[in-house]
């Protein structure tokens, strides 16, 4: 019941939110792809973070292997997230199905307990080598994205990720396998699984660091009792402290169905590649310790970023929080601290060279400098900024710039 009760209403009305923000905010383009792999045109559909086109930075990549059931709920949840710094802001990318059905592109597994194979297509390499020839220059190509990408599978298709983490460990950094408990316990062939093929793939030294997280709902468990004994396989061969490069784990979610674990599994799996003891953090605090705030913001996530082995930036706008670049500026300007706020604001607009808030706020920090040439042109950069995006803060720029000129 607490299980039912920690991911319920609270976390409807939190998805509800998410998703009016996602759909309002993002922007949603659409790619095709004439693959040679898979031998048709195959739709893909990428949402892109809010303020992408005003900014300079990579963004990690979450692929999605199952459009219709995880591409909306993923995106939505990954917004929300990074906007409370919880996890950084990511392009995420799913592949609408196709005239084959998703199992004809997984591996024949052997399922131990029903004593027969899966069934399945076994078209696997088609289909990595599309995401590894095909799809990722693609992107690659088009978007700016950073060293680290993220897949995304649920049920048939988490064969299909756990296969990629097997055969290709370079291509994505971190595994998120949705209803895939009772995969985990099944191998390529008789008498063979998973658990202990990833503990293999785990005792070599030259695997890539990466992040694996499965996950099961408790209904699925209570039908299929050894799903329990999988996870606890699992995380007892796979979460051993000399595993250094691959960080693992398995649960159940119980209280949750079949497809019903996709909302709190992803959170869940959200919170284990991104755990909150290191992702949050208080900029009041930052800013109170020796040297400019710039420098300990920075710093933050300049160590944060070394973990991840790509570039993780500050958040810079957030409504009803101090810990934004915007907030902690104004808090600055107000303890007449303006060279540190100057500072942070000049960063800011190196970041999103194209926000008219990013150059209004730092033309303000200019003003109470009384650098008022620098105040003026930062104040102009930002309704010329402000007019080409037809914003309505138009408005408000205007009025500073005349404050300045009378």
């Amino acid at each position: 019941m607490k299980d039912r009760m920690k991911y319920g209403m609270p976390l409807l009305v939190l998805m509800l939110i998410a998703s009016h923000q996602f759909f309002a905010q993002s922007t949603v383009e659409q790619l095709e792809v004439n693959s040679k792999y898979l031998q048709e045109t195959r739709k893909v559909h990428v949402v892109l973070p809010e303020k992408y086109g005003q900014s300079t930075k990579e963004y990690p990549l979450i692929f999605v292997l199952d459009h219709e059931l995880l591409f909306n709920t993923t995106a939505a949840i990954s917004a929300q997230l990074s906007a409370t710094s919880r996890m950084p802001e990511s392009i995420v990318v799913s592949l609408v199905a196709g005239s084959q059905h998703r199992n004809y592109f997984a591996p024949n597994l052997y399922n131990n307990h029903r004593d027969r194979a899966y069934n399945y297509g076994g078209h696997q390499d088609n289909f990595l080598g599309f995401i590894e020839n095909e799809l990722l220059p693609l992107l690659e190509k088009k978007y700016r994205l950073a060293k680290f990408r993220m897949v995304v599978g649920f049920s048939p298709s988490s064969v299909i990720a756990l296969h990629t983490l097997l055969n290709k460990p370079v291509l994505f950094q971190a595994y998120i396998c949705l209803a895939a408990g009772n995969i985990i316990g099944d191998g390529y062939a008789k008498d063979t699984r998973l658990i202990e093929t990833l503990e293999e793939l785990y005792n070599n030294p030259g695997i890539p660091e990466h992040y694996l997280y499965v996950v099961s709902g408790g209904k699925d468990a209570e039908s299929q009792p050894y799903i329990i004994s999988n996870v606890e396989d699992f995380n007892t061969k796979l979460t051993k402290a000399d595993l250094s490069k691959g960080h693992a784990k398995a649960e159940i979610l119980y209280g949750e169905g079949h497809t019903d674990v996709v909302l709190p599994g992803l959170i869940s799996a959200f919170n284990f590649i991104f755990p909150r003891d290191k992702w949050v953090v208080d900029y009041l605090d930052l800013i109170e310790q020796e040297g400019s705030a710039k420098e300990n913001i920075l710093h933050f996530y300049d160590q944060l970023s070394k973990t991840y082995n790509f570039q993780i930036y500050p958040n810079v706008d957030r409504l009803y929080s101090m810990s934004c670049l915007k907030n902690i500026g104004r808090r600055l300007l107000g303890t007449n601290k303006e060279a540190e706020a100057i500072e942070l604001y000049e960063y800011w607009t190196a970041l999103y060279p194209q926000s008219h808030s990013a150059h209004y706020y730092l033309g303000m920090a200019y003003k109470a400098a009384d650098r008022l040439k620098m105040a003026k042109e930062s104040f102009s950069r930002s309704y010329t900024i402000a007019m080409l995006q037809n914003s309505e803060d138009a408005a408000l720029y205007k009025r500073a710039l005349e404050e300045l000129n009378n």
